[in-house]
């Protein structure tokens, strides 16, 4: 402040016009001014946090849709195991299956050889009914 002791505090002259000479009244000034510097900064810093709110929620709408979809993909996959567990089962009965009645055709055939062996093979002949 050039005015009263000689300091210069790199200011405007249009501002050290208007800044009052008595010392108290400009530490009041000063803090009108802090009050105003802090009011601005928390306005801005609320409009930023309800936009990141915003976003917040956003996501949190993202991530419950998401597992939503996760939670039905986890039960059609369950389904899908099941299903393919009772099939897979099934085939495992149907080879064995398979597998017997090859072995009782192998053992018919042996027995129909021997039995065209021991009669003749005239004699053994399939009759339709």
């Amino acid at each position: 402040m050039s005015q009263g002791g000689g300091m210069d505090f790199n200011l405007a002259e249009e501002v050290l016009a208007v800044i009052p000479t008595d010392p108290y009244e400009q530490l009041d000034l000063a803090r009108k001014i802090t009050s105003m510097a802090i009011a601005s900064r928390v306005l801005n810093m609320e409009g930023k946090m309800g936009r990141m709110r915003a976003k917040m929620y956003e996501k949190d709408h993202i991530i419950f849709e998401l597992e939503d979809k996760l939670s039905t993909l986890q039960q059609l996959n369950q389904d899908a195991e099941s299903r393919f567990k009772i099939a897979f089962e099934e085939n495992i009965k149907l080879s064995e299956e398979r597998d017997s009645l090859a072995m009782t055709a192998k053992k018919l055939s042996r027995d129909f050889s021997k039995a065209q062996i021991l009669v003749g093979p005239t004699s053994l002949k399939f009759q339709t009914p």
